[in-house]
């Protein structure tokens, strides 16, 4: 209704004018109320969200330090990566190994005689060995070129592991067989049964007649002066929870006749999650400074200022992170061993030198200090939890601050019908009053014209 401006029927009055202005005056005082409870509800949210996130972020760091394999990862240098690569499990023992690898792996890879590519070979079977396994494939007459032997091999659903494709040369074109996997093991064999009904004298009997083009052969290496032989270029465990990869054969006679492999604690990850601890320490007391802080200057209060949660957050944080480590070991049983210190703000800086020394000469007790079940990574995760997890405090805060949220929701759906009820009510009672107004008009105008027309008392006749 407050889109029309009308004016009284009657009168002239201008009834939706008066509506709009009793209407307004008696929206804006609750409307400032809705509004500004709904604005501090959203201040708190979002600012119990930029603490949780952080929270969650500082978590994430922790982990990488209070996993079980944290300290447990190890670094592989070679001195020369051109021959071999090298994975490493926890249980890798720190040392320098020297490796040559004598000999790659390969698969073995047999040539059938030359035939015509588009000659049918006729009907018959092939059989073909791998290792101590064999299968056999039927050739139909009308499907049996070259292609369509290759395409019957390497589609057989009991396939031991044989590949087959056609190559043509200056010579003609051959079947070629090789084998899945390398080794000594896996090397292949092939027998033709033909019934000698192919095109123009061809015979399924030349797929059996078969050379060599590349042998079987299995991967060796030296270790140290031991040789390890293996099906594959794949070692594994010849050294304890290390697998190796043979990718080129070394020169014994030439400028790299050896492979230096060395085995260490992955010290530089350590360090570079220590670095990514402090940041997002960092990150966290920040926030709760900024949200909590008090601009005397200005006179002006963060969102947070005052806040319980936040202060018992703050306190319980700064409190494990200056407080002894149960099971630490000397002499790194706190973290000011390390190289972290507590600045004024409440926020940690990081003596690079010291940390760097105490990772190089107390790796483990580093881990310790960390990873422990009392560790300084688990206590912290856990307080995290008691606040950013399902049932955590800050969980809760931002559940409860939703549903004040949706009772403001509702309120001022509530207040929005009382609006439209109030307004209709205030349109009619103008509306009767512009009524009653025309009316009382009506009247004066009919006594104004009867009084004009009766005679003059004192005229002429």
């Amino acid at each position: 209704m407050s889109g029309l401006k009308l004016p009284g029927v009657g009168s002239g009055f201008p009834v939706q004018t008066f509506v709009d202005a009793t209407v307004a005056g008696e929206r804006a005082a609750k409307d400032q109320q809705l509004a500004r409870r709904a604005d501090a509800i959203d201040v708190q949210l979002s600012s119990y969200g930029s603490i949780k996130s952080a929270l969650a972020e500082f978590n994430s760091a922790l982990k990488k330090l209070s996993e079980a394999n944290a300290f447990q990862k190890r670094s592989v240098t070679l001195s020369e990566p051109d021959f071999i690569t090298a994975q490493t499990g926890k249980n890798a023992v720190a040392g320098s190994y020297s490796i040559q690898v004598m000999q790659l792996a390969q698969a073995h890879k047999l040539g059938s005689a030359a035939v015509a590519p588009d000659k049918a070979l006729g009907s018959g079977s092939l059989t073909l060995q791998v290792g101590s396994e064999s299968f056999s494939v039927n050739i139909d007459q009308d499907k049996s070129s070259l292609a369509d032997v290759a395409t019957a091999i390497n589609n057989a659903e009991d396939n031991k592991g044989v590949r087959a494709t056609v190559i043509t040369d200056d010579n003609g074109s051959r079947l070629v067989y090789f084998a899945d996997k390398t080794g000594t093991d896996n090397q292949i064999s092939v027998t033709a049964s033909s019934n000698n009904d192919g095109e123009d004298g061809n015979s399924l009997s030349s797929l059996g007649e078969t050379y060599q083009i590349q042998a079987a052969q299995n991967g060796r290496v030296s270790i140290d002066g031991a040789i390890v032989t293996s099906q594959s270029n794949e070692i594994k465990n010849a050294i304890a929870d290390v697998t190796l990869n043979l990718t080129a054969l070394n020169d014994p006679g030439g400028s790299k006749p050896t492979t230096t492999l060395t085995i260490g604690h992955d010290k530089d990850a350590v360090e570079t999650n220590l670095k990514d601890f402090v940041k997002s320490y960092n990150k966290v007391i920040g926030i709760i400074n900024q949200l909590s802080r008090y601009d005397a200057e200005n006179e002006k209060a963060g969102p947070l200022n005052g806040d319980s949660t936040t202060r018992s957050l703050s306190s319980k944080i700064r409190s494990l992170l200056s407080e002894p480590v149960e099971g630490a070991l000397e002499p790194l049983n706190s973290l000011t061993a390390l190289g972290i210190k507590t600045k004024q703000d409440g926020t940690i800086e990081l003596n690079d030198t010291l940390l760097k020394k105490q990772v190089s000469d107390n790796f483990e007790k580093v881990g310790a200090l960390f990873a422990s079940e009392n560790g300084v990574g688990n206590k912290l995760s856990s307080l995290i939890e008691s606040f950013i997890g399902k049932d955590g405090i800050l969980t809760q805060k931002d559940e409860s601050l939703n549903k004040q949220m949706r009772r403001v929701e509702q309120d001022a759906d509530r207040f929005e019908e009382y609006m439209a009820s109030f307004e209709l009510r205030v349109y009619k009672q103008f509306s009767a009053m512009d009524m009653m107004v025309a009316q009382m008009n009506q009247q004066l105008n009919s006594m104004m014209a009867a009084f004009a027309s009766m005679p003059s008392m004192g005229g002429n006749q």
